[in-house]
């Protein structure tokens, strides 16, 4: 536990720097890097494209400090924690393929529902 705890301050700091550089180098110059069309949407089409790539780094960030204060243990051995952690690699990259694909959306929902209908206990 003591050399996990060392992983605390290292992930913070790269979620920090990550965040500032990935939403300068994402949202640099609005217009030409974010993919958007003129009569932009902001619900469907630019904001919650941003606010996902937000909320999967606070959770990244998160899940890494639980890990690192052994509240949290990944165990692949079971096929169930397998399936959830292939969820939600579905999720972060359907979440992220939302600027190109507006397809994406149905992983995204496939991937949501998957998760709650799993874990509820």
């Amino acid at each position: 536990m003591e050399k996990r705890l060392f992983l605390l301050p290292f992930v913070w700091v790269v979620f920090g720097l990550g965040l500032v550089y990935g939403l300068r180098f994402l949202l640099g110059p609005i217009v030409n890097i974010v993919p958007t069309i003129s009569n932009d949407k902001p619900i469907g089409g630019s904001i919650f494209s941003v606010l996902f790539f937000s909320v999967a780094a606070v959770l990244g960030v998160l899940a890494v400090s639980l890990y690192s204060l052994g509240i949290w243990n990944v165990d692949l051995s079971r096929r169930k924690d397998k399936a959830d952690l292939g969820a939600l690699l579905v999720l972060v990259t359907g979440g992220l393929l939302l600027w190109y694909v507006p397809l994406a959306f149905f992983a995204v929902v496939a991937s949501v529902v998957y998760l709650l209908a799993v874990n509820i206990e």
